[in-house]
């Protein structure tokens, strides 16, 4: 009589019965999962994402709109001008811009006349202003060029911000750095240019693009991406996350609005206050680390 084989022994990879694998060899290298994809769950010690998705540093549920302003405050009250002077910054070029662009379209598309019409035989001298559709326009061009600046600059804002929340400095050469980048104008370009169309398709449809293409400079800053592909993905995130994102866009326009009313001033604070949350937001949604808060 023959000798049998000994049967492998239970959880050899190799075995016809389907056991568990064999865990690697002491020493050996298992290559992690691409970048920005969660890593796999289910292993010896970890544990399942938490439900909503983000990922949850160690004493923090799941991801919540809330926490990310407040995250954004303490962060920001523990550094305040790292954020601050290139936020300062930023407004001031704006401000200039803005009231260049209102010189402009007040001397061209909307400027005034005189009209001159007869009533009851006598002439009537009037004022005349453009029509609607010419004042639409002139909005929506001063959109374009407003969002053109803002979004250049902008680049360099949610590059401090996004060094924030993973614990390095923030400073204002980010700001020059990454306004100049050809990626950065592309995509600033593009975005400039759908919120325009939008604009002119009676506003709603413009509010509706800037809120889909909202993150679309954080792919390019962090995942260096082209400005097509970040667009994309921006659209992607927003219609996957899209209660999340919702809640924290409304949130931050609150927080703008009442920055607004008392006086700008609080624009200062709101806006790294919104930054910084809004990369807290795109750390967690994407299941990728943030640094704790002070």
């Amino acid at each position: 009589m023959s000798e049998q084989p000994p049967p492998p022994p239970p959880g050899d990879s190799g075995s016809s019965q389907g056991g568990p694998p064999s865990p690697p060899p002491e020493g050996s290298y298992e290559p992690p999962p691409p970048y920005g994809q969660p890593p796999p769950y289910g292993g010896a010690g970890q544990a399942p994402p938490p439900p909503g998705g983000g990922f949850a540093p160690p004493g923090e549920g799941p991801y919540n709109a809330t926490d990310a302003f407040g995250y954004g405050w303490n962060k920001f009250k523990a550094r305040p001008s790292e954020m601050l002077v290139p936020v300062l910054v930023v407004f001031l070029v704006v401000i200039v811009v803005e009231a260049i662009v209102q010189v402009l379209l007040a001397t061209t598309l909307l400027a005034t006349r005189d009209c001159t019409t007869t009533v009851g035989g006598q002439s009537v001298r009037a004022v005349c202003g453009p029509n609607p559709f010419v004042r639409l326009l002139a909005t929506a061009l001063a959109g374009l060029v407003v969002s053109l600046i803002v979004q250049s600059l902008g680049a360099g804002l949610i590059k401090n911000a996004l060094n924030v929340a993973d614990g390095r400095p923030a400073s204002i050469n980010q700001v020059f750095t990454w306004a100049v980048k050809p990626q950065v104008i592309g995509t600033a370009a593009l975005i400039a240019l759908i919120t325009f169309v939008g604009t002119l398709l009676c506003y709603l449809p413009g509010l509706i693009a800037a809120f889909l293409l909202n993150w679309s400079m954080f792919y390019v800053v962090d995942k260096n991406l082209s400005p097509v592909d970040a667009i994309k993905a921006s659209f992607s995130f927003t219609t996957g996350h899209l209660g999340a994102t919702l809640v924290f866009y409304l949130l931050g326009v609150v927080a703008f609005i009442v920055g607004a009313l008392l006086c700008l001033v609080g624009l200062l604070v709101a806006a790294p206050v919104v930054l910084i949350g809004a990369a807290y937001t795109f750390r967690r949604l994407l299941d990728e680390p943030v640094t704790p808060v002070p």
